[in-house]
């Protein structure tokens, strides 16, 4: 009988002890879980990034255009005014906006 207890007592030990090759495979696939769930979240974020890339470069160029009208304003305004400053006193101004060249 003793020996049977013996017996029993070391099977029980040995269901309780964690193997090595158990560990390496819990850590193996924790670690493989991780990987996955790492590779989503960067994926996503990744996707997330361009989306903004791609709104920031709209944005960009719409200030882009904006830019250049106001650009070919200002120089259209300034041809304008130096041709009145040539032209000074032979000029007369009709409804605010018509002008007039005094022959």
């Amino acid at each position: 009988m003793r020996r049977s207890n013996h017996n029993k007592k070391k099977q029980k030990k040995s269901i309780r002890q964690l193997r090595p090759e158990k560990l390496l495979l819990l850590a193996f696939c924790l670690s493989c879980v991780f990987y996955c769930f790492s590779k989503i979240g960067l994926n996503s974020y990744n996707i997330t990034l361009s989306v903004e890339d791609q709104r920031l470069a709209s944005e960009l160029a719409e200030a882009q255009d904006e830019v250049y009208t106001l650009k070919t304003d200002i120089s259209s305004i300034q041809d304008k005014n130096k041709m009145l400053g040539i032209v000074e006193d032979e000029l007369t101004e009709n409804q605010d906006n018509i002008y007039v060249i005094n022959n």
